[in-house]
């Protein structure tokens, strides 16, 4: 199992998602096609609540996986002011997974 956790610290004139794919694709050094079963949790605010737009390009990151690996997405939101998105991300790599 690989456990990351990634938050969007902003460069100038990046949105959320941005910086947490910009983090994805410097500091994660897994190669993420191993994995069969992963999980994605979105953590927002009551005041900065996830956008559809800031969603789709999160969604991207599940290009780095296999076609055939199982998705689990939630999103959780907190209560209070904090502006930046956290995305962590569990895979795994299971021997018993359907194929379709």
């Amino acid at each position: 199992m690989v456990k990351c956790r990634i938050y969007s610290f902003q460069m100038d004139g990046e949105s959320r998602a941005e910086a947490i794919l910009r983090a994805f694709q410097q500091y994660t050094l897994v190669d993420w096609a191993l994995y069969n079963k992963v999980s994605f949790q979105i953590v927002s605010s009551v005041k900065h609540p996830l956008l559809m737009g800031e969603l789709s390009k999160l969604m991207s990151i599940g290009l780095s996986f296999m076609d055939s690996a199982q998705v689990e997405l939630t999103q959780r939101i907190q209560v209070g002011d904090e502006q930046r998105l956290l995305l962590i991300i569990l895979a795994y790599k299971t021997e018993n997974v359907a194929k379709y």
